[in-house]
């Protein structure tokens, strides 16, 4: 059995967890209070049926994923959160408010130094593989960043061009008349999520409800759910 650790509650980290507890020991790292908490991954998906192997029928109810042309919209924080809830049970650990204070190679196993809010006083985990989604989740406050040697060669989540973006909620009926450079699909709730690379070019007239700022690739295919869920797939070596 490997032992592997992911850092970032990533979808692609959670969904390539879930597969790999199946036969192997594995230990998701993520910096933020909880997994989903911010998520700075649009709810947006193209195809619902790719959600539907790592969720219930009463899951997916209370997602109430909303039909957009194309695609749905669906509260992604609360996605993460059931998928990381799922993940749990397969048999991967979780330790949130975690942050990574070293990581050494040698005699092809990695140290992975930490320290935080994890459930055991253990501050090292000896591992044999590390996937390093930390880019693709929200920075964290203060100092609850990760210190990763760049030199190493981690394997990551592959994606095109990572840039910063602007995504806000807003009431739906705001979000009638919209700037081009904006990408918006609507919720069950009566909200819109509206996406800006950069800055936010525009503001609806009763405020944002929520805000984040998220690293996402430039390519609008990939900035999908689906997308996430392929890339965890193929990380954990499941064919479709």
């Amino acid at each position: 059995m490997n032992r592997i650790v992911c850092i970032g509650g990533s979808i692609a980290n959670l969904i390539a967890a879930y597969h790999l507890s199946e036969t192997n020991d594995v230990t998701i790292i993520d910096v933020h209070a909880e997994i989903g908490m911010p998520c700075g991954q649009p709810g947006f998906l193209l195809d619902l049926d790719k959600l539907q192997p790592y969720m219930t029928k009463d899951q997916l109810e209370f997602l109430r994923p909303h039909s957009n042309e194309p695609g749905w919209g669906l509260r992604s924080e609360w996605m993460t959160k059931l998928l990381a809830l799922n993940t749990a049970q397969q048999g991967a650990k979780i330790l949130t408010r975690t942050r990574i204070t070293s990581i050494a190679f040698e005699n092809e196993i990695y140290t992975v130094k930490f320290s935080g809010g994890g459930p055991t006083s253990t501050s090292t985990i000896e591992a044999n593989q590390i996937i390093d989604a930390s880019h693709l989740v929200p920075k964290a406050p203060g100092s609850l960043q990760h210190t990763i040697d760049q030199t190493l060669e981690l394997i990551t989540p592959k994606f095109s061009e990572i840039t910063e973006w602007f995504g806000g909620t807003a009431l739906t009926s705001d979000c009638l008349e919209l700037p081009e450079s904006a990408w918006k699909f609507d919720r069950s709730e009566g909200l819109s999520e509206v996406w800006f690379e950069g800055s936010p070019q525009w503001q609806p007239t009763h405020g944002w409800i929520e805000q984040i700022t998220a690293p996402l690739p430039s390519a609008s295919q990939q900035r999908t759910i689906d997308a996430q869920i392929d890339e965890g797939r193929s990380l954990a070596g499941v064919n479709e």
